[in-house]
């Protein structure tokens, strides 16, 4: 790991060089004249200069800073959020680094060109550096960033857990296999289980294990103090799965109280100024997108008019921010009566939400709107209306909430939606859509809300052009 380390410092420091040399080769080109005053080599950039900081100075700064935020370490290179956030804070540490140089210095005043040509083409390269890395890690069957790591408990928790890591982490970890607590009521296959607790200092050594997770609620308080004197004497990394009330989690964090340190059960709000850059976001790219898409909503109107004589919209209502209802609209793609036939027929989804895969009620020309996301276009009047945002959690009917409040996890996850305005696209849609199980839609929902930031609904936003092309999992 420590090689990779030092790999990716490398790669980092050789991008912040040549973002140098771009930027020069701009400033010679926007000050034609620069040459016959005074001869400026790159070179001479990277020593003290009149012009800008050293160079070599400033490619030190850069890397520090992509340290300091964790981007030399491959076990947080965790998705490419992250790391274009980290990205772009290192970039703004650079700003005022030239900034602060600038105002302190008695003569000099850096040239533009050359600071502004420097700083962006350095920041594109190591965007387009660190992240196709991580798409080549997550594409390869054994990334070499990955540490081989165990899972403590073999019962429910453990299976679920190793299912997360292998779909969320595996760049990260390599699951070796699962060791076997006391109270455990095994699910996993008997061969992935490697051995007891008793026996975790030999599993470490035998299968170089960088990474412990304790994943069961079933350990023995006698085993538990065995295994912190064990993972503390050989310097193992042990995480453990936060628990509450089993699918839904609430944020953990760590607060000070005096000189207690407590787990803090973080509450979800949006940063005020983050939340109205979000809305004006949605409202420019809905008058402007809704504007160019008019014509051809009008002729999908008169399709589906023409197709039976029956309503355009299909209106339901739906469970908003702050728990309140709302009108909700779609292109109908399902007969008049599609409501009264519900009763009669079969769900196949497996929690509260309706699914059936070959639903009768659809109509022809239904299918193709469905498959094509067409009929959710109409949800633009919603994000004008301050209903939806563009990107955030769908939007539930209230006959799929009903009773919703005897189940204290539910109800938990229900309460955490309504902190947030729900959205015509979310991860439910770029992560798989109606293929999705119910547990994994929850966990998809509580993380958005948890880890929501602008770099995530660009992120989404730019996933779901390429899902609703495709049509995966539409029904």
């Amino acid at each position: 790991m420590r090689r990779i380390a030092v790999l990716l410092a490398v790669l980092d420091a050789l991008c912040v060089a040549t973002g140098l040399a771009i930027g020069w080769q701009v400033w010679l080109w926007t000050t034609p004249n620069l040459q016959r005053l005074i001869q400026v080599s790159y070179t001479d950039l990277l020593l003290p200069n009149p012009w800008m900081p050293a160079g070599a100075v400033c490619i030190l700064v850069w890397v520090a800073g992509l340290g300091r935020l964790g981007m030399l370490d491959p076990g947080r290179m965790e998705n490419s959020v992250r790391i274009a956030s980290s990205i772009w804070r290192s970039t703004l540490f650079v700003i005022l680094f030239v900034l602060v140089m600038n105002f302190v210095s008695a003569v000099r005043v850096y040239p533009r060109s050359l600071i502004v040509a420097f700083i962006g083409s350095t920041w594109a390269l190591l965007s387009f550096s660190r992240l196709s890395i991580f798409r080549l890690l997550l594409r390869l069957p054994a990334p070499p960033t990955a540490m081989n790591a165990l899972v403590v408990g073999t019962g429910e928790d453990g299976a679920a857990m190793a299912e997360r890591l292998e779909r969320s982490a595996r760049h990260v970890c390599r699951l070796r296999g699962f060791v076997r607590t006391q109270g455990d009521q095994s699910v996993v296959s008997p061969e992935q289980i490697l051995g007891d607790l008793s026996e975790l200092p030999a599993l470490v050594n035998r299968y170089e294990v960088g990474m412990v997770v304790l994943a069961t609620r079933t350990l023995a308080r006698e085993e538990a103090l065995r295994m912190a004197v064990q993972v503390d004497r050989m310097g193992l990394r042990v995480l453990q799965a936060p628990y509450s009330w089993g699918v839904v989690s609430p944020k953990v964090g760590f607060a000070r109280v005096g000189e207690l340190e407590l787990i803090d059960l973080v509450g979800v709000q949006y940063p005020t100024l983050a939340e109205q850059l979000k809305r004006g976001f949605d409202l420019s790219a809905v008058l402007v997108g809704g504007s160019l898409l008019l014509p051809f909503l009008l002729l999908v109107a008169l399709a589906i008019r023409l197709q039976d004589g029956g309503p355009i919209f299909y209106l339901s209502k739906r469970v908003g921010m702050g728990g309140r209802t709302f009108t909700f609209y779609k292109f109908r793609s399902m007969v008049v009566n599609a409501e009264n036939l519900r009763e009669q027929l079969p769900n196949e989804a497996d929690g509260r939400l309706f699914k059936l895969q070959d639903d009768p009620r659809i109509t022809r020309l239904g299918h193709f709107l469905r498959r094509s996301s067409i009929d959710e276009l109409p949800q633009l009047l919603n994000v004008l209306r301050g209903d939806m945002n563009l990107v955030g959690p769908r939007p539930l009917p209230e006959t799929d909430l009903a009773g919703i409040e005897r189940d204290p996890e539910m109800s938990y996850w229900f309460e955490q939606r309504h902190k947030v305005r729900p959205g015509i696209t979310g991860l439910w849609q770029v992560s798989g859509r109606s293929q999705l199980r119910f547990p994994d839609m929850v966990r998809l929902d509580i993380h958005y809300i948890q880890s929501w930031n602008i770099w995530l609904d660009l992120q989404i936003l730019l996933k779901t052009i390429p899902a609703v092309l495709r049509g995966r999992g539409a029904m």
